[in-house]
């Protein structure tokens, strides 16, 4: 009988794998939750019709806010088992302030703001274009936390 202790086997944790994986999902769901968008048309209390070119503008924002949602929740997770886990303050302090960004992207989502009828056409294509450096930044942090 051998007197050594067995090797513990190590816990297997998310993969970078991970990062992929979440972008493939946001585009997919984006892709899907845009076909639902309630788009104000005709004249109404929130003045102008929308034209077809800002409606195509909303299309590309839902999906790229979409896609920052689950890079989100996917963050939320991540510490979420990080503070479980370890109990660091630090987790907790991360965990509260992704949820705190992830309510905020999520009522100022295209869909959301559909159901109360009004868009801002003054932004026209810049309406995306903050997506874009939030969809890098949280990808970033993401694969960062992976490691």
């Amino acid at each position: 009988m051998s007197s050594e202790p067995p090797t513990p086997t190590p816990k297997k944790g998310p993969t970078k794998l991970l990062v992929p994986l979440v972008l493939a999902i946001g585009v997919f769901l984006g892709v899907v939750f845009s076909r639902f968008i309630p788009f104000p048309f005709g004249y109404g209390p929130f003045g102008p019709p929308i034209f077809d070119e800002f409606r195509d503008l909303l299309v590309v924002h839902t999906i790229l806010s979409t896609v920052i949602i689950c890079l989100q929740i996917a963050l939320v997770i991540v510490y979420l088992r990080v503070y479980i886990d370890t109990g660091a303050r630090f987790a907790l302090g991360i965990l509260v302030v992704m949820s705190a960004l992830l309510i905020q992207t999520v009522f100022q989502s295209p869909l959301l703001l559909g159901f109360v009828g009004r868009y801002d056409e003054v932004f026209g294509p810049y309406l995306f274009s903050g997506d874009l450096f939030t969809i890098a930044a949280y990808t970033i942090f993401l694969y960062l936390s992976l490691e």
